[in-house]
């Protein structure tokens, strides 16, 4: 990254410019080049340089299309070598890809130690890949939410019980999507209506 668009991305932090001046002013199409941002994140973690790595993941949202480079998002998602773990998984929850499954298995089974930074206990970051895997839907992720169900640590076994209830444990998953799965108290009553 050059120092001018650093630049460009520092005064975006600090609100010295709007996103669309950003945009117009950034020597990138970052909407239709996923390759430089793959590129500046890749050189990034080959270089072990943290602050260069959370520039370039910055990248990823204000590219407006995050679901394209899914595959990555899944890699960050374990890489412990930056601090936006957080706002990956929300975006992949929104992304909803199959794919992701196999990273949040990946996860669990780290007992999180590279998200120590968030200060959060094991239950709160637990709770951060059961809504993903509940999003997500499919037969895969339901299977993993049962299979971490009976976890040891207590943390993770908790949010991973709340879900099966949540999505109904005796019931098939969605090929495709946790909607429709959700038990819901009234069906004539649209607040029990899933989204």
């Amino acid at each position: 990254m050059t120092e001018i668009e650093k630049q460009l991305l520092a005064d975006l932090d600090y609100g010295k410019i709007t996103l669309e001046e950003f945009h117009n002013w950034f020597p990138v199409d970052l909407e239709n080049d996923s390759i430089y941002i793959r590129n500046e994140i890749g050189e990034a973690i080959s270089r072990g340089d943290f602050n260069s790595l959370e520039k370039a993941i910055s990248l990823i949202w204000l590219s407006g299309n995050p679901s394209k480079i899914t595959d990555l998002l899944n890699e960050l998602l374990i890489n412990p070598n930056h601090k936006s773990h957080l706002r990956i998984e929300k975006t992949l929850q929104v992304i909803k890809s199959p794919t992701t499954v196999p990273y949040v298995k990946k996860a669990l089974e780290t007992n999180f130690d590279y998200l120590q930074y968030t200060f959060s206990n094991d239950e709160v970051l637990a709770k951060w890949f059961s809504w993903l895997l509940a999003e997500i839907g499919t037969e895969e992720a339901i299977n993993l939410i049962r299979e971490y169900s009976n976890s040891p640590n207590e943390g993770i076994k908790k949010e991973m019980l709340y879900h099966l209830k949540r999505i109904g444990s005796n019931k098939q998953p969605d090929p495709t999507s946790i909607k429709g799965t959700i038990n819901r108290t009234n069906d004539n009553n649209p607040w029990f209506w899933p989204i």
